[in-house]
């Protein structure tokens, strides 16, 4: 439904219905709340009341099984006159969740010796992760942890403001990822990657292709964890043939930076320098680099988005990130190949680039690697107790060599910035007790401070949590290796989408060590199935970056929505996604104007819709819609199911990336609801305009079907509206939006020409 005029639907929790429980309305200085009184905090007939620092008083003869679980907030079950146990959103609790805090109270009540009226101390002992309780800390520490601000319970916002501007030279941009968009993964001489073996391309022949599980006879097989089986990056977006119609795209949308990446085996085929660089590859990168730079629009660029050469994992002989040494540590034998590779990057490309990261998302390609959906997913390397923290371990070692080559070898001339970029979604405690504070806490670590801590922390080294989590599963860094690691990043990237509530859950499975039980209850889902908005959510995790790391320069190099749409028509009215960047942006500016945090960039995800890695085609995240025009493709697992096909596919601009437009090129807010913010309709088309060479183009539409007549220079070089020789024949089209595409062939030019209506552009210019 259509928002009231003047007010935006926010795309966030539905606030909590009624007053919360009074034992949850004052917040201590241990960063969880006291009840208030005898009768605040029931359950199973027994009462307690908090008396600070530590000690509780038992109420109703003697100590009863919640009086350590009072300390500790679990107290947070408050009966009703006898009504369903609730939290403090106001929302019965799930049996299962009772249970579980049922049993934390019970664990809390054993570890209790004390059963007189007698003040008590809460048990301080540790066993192998931390507190029982508490997984990481002490208890101590645990009391001193704060619930995450600037909002405390209750206090969301239901709605956002869409008012006032970013600080001077912000950057704003757009990404996509080379296997996402590129295709032609068999042209001009490009290698084999993980992915195209992953996802059961044909790479039979393909430089690389000669490991132990690699596909020897088509077809070949998907592999188990691939969710849209058949799908493959074999035509993606074809954007390797379509590079320029992209950058006449990005020029009509106001587009300030595009970050891409390179593919490592369109660069080297076999990820090894010694059998060869591929001079097509650098081609094709050079032209898109200086295309861009023509049109205005500054490349950032990633050097590594998931696509490993396959040629560097053959188990057991070539481990890549996974390769240790006999004794099962981390030996980083990949590292001469890495190097080998952003040298030829650099050498390449740096005199234009001055923007780097080296790695996205090492979280995703570490951790989802290894058996949980992403490439490549192999029994090798599937240990979650051992594999993925080898591999992390070798990832962050490379980071930091990359940008010692950088800054020794090519800054002093290039004078550019290198980084990583490192990904969560924001875990909210879902009650405001010591234990889901320290849940929330510990699942940012896990995830975001495993791999951000080495680098921006100020020792060079994991995470101590995470250390007294994992102890001797976690490798060593040497004290050289701590050196290059401790600050080698100019900026913080962040990819960010999403957020959960979180609760301790000792049983937890997850192999991350977060012992977190999420839930997404309020938030709006989008159309995958991991993505919850909540601006709110995004404000507070860049707050936890500027707290956590000492507020570094902070560039958001990811964040986005997924929504469905099965025509362009309902592609482009993404009135979601609009509203998704409209409350996020808002948040984010917050962050900047009243938080202080140094956020100086900020990239939507993505430009397109694109190949959504094991999720295939189906989820679209892009503020352009792809008409992929699916038909066969030869070369697929499964060659009769529909996929992506070359030299047919055509874009539309979505709403969300006109809203998005008028931020880039006002560097402020916009407001969502402003029909003016909206894209244009086919009708604009329709008229007389001039061309480059000021020779008369008309256009007539009938419906969407597009008629183009004109005239070209008869012997000058521009057209002077006396000697102009008129087309032979008209050209032929249609038109979809703002996008035109058009058979020029009978006028002896191209059979297909895309073309975007740009807004910018003044009138007869």
């Amino acid at each position: 439904p259509a928002p009231p005029p003047g007010r935006a639907p926010a795309l966030a929790r539905r606030p909590p219905q009624g007053k919360p429980p009074a034992a949850m309305s004052r917040p201590s200085s241990a960063g969880y709340d006291l009840a208030e009184s005898d009768t605040d905090v029931q359950h199973a007939g027994a009462a307690v009341v908090h008396q600070g620092r530590g000690r509780v008083r038992s109420v109703a003869g003697g100590l009863t099984a919640m009086c350590a679980a009072a300390v500790v907030g679990t107290a947070v079950f408050k009966s009703y006159a006898g009504g369903p146990v609730r939290s403090w959103r106001g929302v019965p609790l799930s049996l299962e969740e009772t249970e579980l805090h049922a049993a934390i109270a019970e664990r809390a009540r054993a570890r209790s010796s004390t059963t007189s009226n007698s003040l008590l101390r809460l048990d301080q002992s540790l066993d192998s992760k931390g507190s029982s309780l508490c997984p990481g800390w002490t208890i101590r520490d645990c009391e001193r942890k704060k619930f995450p601000l600037p909002y405390l319970p209750g206090e969301y916002p239901t709605e956002y403001t869409y008012n006032g501007s970013f600080p001077a030279g912000f950057i704003w941009g757009m990404g996509t990822a080379a296997y996402q968009v590129e295709g032609s993964y068999k042209k001009d001489g490009r290698g084999a990657s993980i992915w195209d073996t992953f996802s059961g391309a044909n790479t039979v022949g393909m430089p690389g292709n000669n490991c132990s599980y690699c596909c020897q006879t088509a077809p070949c097989p998907v592999n188990a964890a691939m969710a849209d089986k058949g799908a493959t990056g074999n035509v993606a977006c074809d954007h390797y043939n379509m590079w320029k119609t992209d950058i006449s795209l990005m020029k009509a949308m106001g587009l300030k930076y595009y970050r891409f990446s390179i593919s490592w085996p369109r660069i080297i085929p076999t990820g090894k320098l010694a059998d060869g660089v591929n001079q097509a590859g650098i081609d094709f990168y050079n032209n898109l680099i200086n295309g861009l730079i023509q049109a205005n629009i500054t490349p950032f660029v990633t050097l590594y988005h998931w696509d490993l050469p396959q040629g560097l994992l053959n188990p057991p002989t070539e481990q890549a990130w996974w390769s240790r040494d006999q004794d099962g540590n981390p030996d980083g034998k990949i590292m001469k190949d890495w190097l080998d590779y952003v040298t030829v990057c650099f050498s390449s490309f740096g005199d234009r680039i001055k923007d780097w990261v080296t790695f996205n998302e090492p979280w995703t390609f570490v951790f989802l690697g290894s058996g949980y959906g992403k490439a490549p997913s192999i029994e090798a390397y599937a240990d979650m107790d051992t594999d993925v923290w080898i591999a992390a371990h070798n990832v962050l070692n490379a980071h930091a060599a990359a940008v010692d080559l950088y800054r020794r070898k090519f800054k002093p001339t290039q004078n550019g910035k290198i980084s990583i970029t490192v990904n969560s979604d924001w875990r909210e405690p879902m009650f405001n007790t010591m234990e889901d504070i320290a849940t929330a806490d510990r699942a940012q670590i896990v995830r975001l401070g495993w791999f951000a801590e080495p680098i921006f922390g100020t020792c060079g080294d994991y995470p101590p949590e995470l250390k007294i989590l994992l102890g001797d599963k976690l490798p060593k860094f040497t004290h050289q290796q701590k050196q290059l690691l401790k600050g080698s990043s100019d900026f913080f990237g962040l990819n960010h989408y999403a957020a959960e509530w979180a609760t301790f859950d000792p049983t937890s499975k997850d192999k991350d060590y977060s012992f977190l039980r999420s839930s997404e209850d309020g938030f709006v889902k989008g159309q995958s199935a991991w993505l919850y908005s909540c601006p709110w959510g995004f404000r507070k995790i860049l707050n936890w970056v500027k707290n956590r790391y000492n507020n570094p320069p902070t560039i958001v190099t990811e964040n986005g929505w997924s929504w469905p749409a099965d025509t362009p028509d309902e592609g482009a009215a993404d009135s979601s996604r609009l509203m998704y960047y409209a409350n996020y942006t808002s948040e984010m500016l917050k962050a900047i104007v009243e938080d202080g945090v140094n956020v100086t960039g900020y990239f939507a995800w993505s430009v397109m819709d694109n190949y959504e890695w094991e999720q295939g085609y189906k989820q679209r995240f892009g503020v352009v819609y792809n008409d992929y025009q699916l038909g066969p493709d030869p070369n697929g697992p499964l060659p009769l199911t529909p996929q992506p096909t070359e030299g047919q596919q055509w874009r539309r601009r979505k709403d969300s990336s006109c809203w998005l437009e008028t931020v880039f090129r006002t560097n402020s807010m916009a407001d969502p609801n402003d029909q003016r913010y909206r894209c244009t309709c086919h009708a604009v088309f329709e008229g007389e305009f001039l061309d480059a060479k000021k020779c008369p183009r008309t256009i007539s539409l009938n419906g969407t079907n597009v008629t183009i007549t004109g005239k070209d220079p008869n012997t000058k070089v521009m057209c002077d509206g006396t000697t102009d020789k008129p087309w032979a024949a008209q050209a032929t089209g249609f038109v979809s939006g703002g996008s035109i595409v058009v058979d020029f062939s009978a006028a002896g030019g191209s059979p297909r020409l895309g073309g975007f209506w740009d807004a910018s552009v003044p009138e007869g210019a």
